[in-house]
């Protein structure tokens, strides 16, 4: 009984995730395992989603989103920056450094890149007009 106790111990991977912030709190998938730093978090070996947010938090905008709400947008922007996949292998530790810096900053980058996009298309639209009105 022990051998086997010490062998499901030593199956065990560990997540350590640190940040440019201490006392932020860290989801993997949908549950706070603390805030950071955090040292060697025993986990089984597999993938998860680890971040400042959790996970139905993200599905949550990502639905409201869909149903054409303009400004979830801006927050699946701050969850994609707070998040990411780890993969957790046996009796190894697998660190993630994590920006919340980068997460506030989120929201305005997307907002820069969206509302650029739309104007790069109006003036295209523009000169298109001109063109067609100089050629007719």
């Amino acid at each position: 009984m022990i051998i086997i106790l010490i062998f499901l111990q030593m199956s065990d991977g560990y997540l350590t995730v640190k940040a440019d912030k201490d006392g932020l709190p860290i989801y993997v998938e949908d549950e706070c395992i603390g805030t950071t730093p955090i040292i060697k978090y025993p986990l089984k070996p597999d993938e998860y989603n680890v971040g400042l947010f959790p996970q139905d938090s993200i599905e949550n905008a990502s639905y409201q989103f869909k149903g054409g709400n303009l400004g979830a947008l801006w927050r699946i922007a701050k969850f994609g920056e707070g998040t990411v996949k780890v993969k957790i292998e046996p009796n190894k530790e697998t660190v993630v450094v994590l920006s919340h810096k980068t997460v506030l900053a989120a929201p305005g980058k997307a907002k820069a890149k969206v509302f650029s996009c739309l104007g790069g298309v109006f003036i295209l639209g523009i000169l298109a007009t001109l063109g067609f009105q100089a050629i007719f």
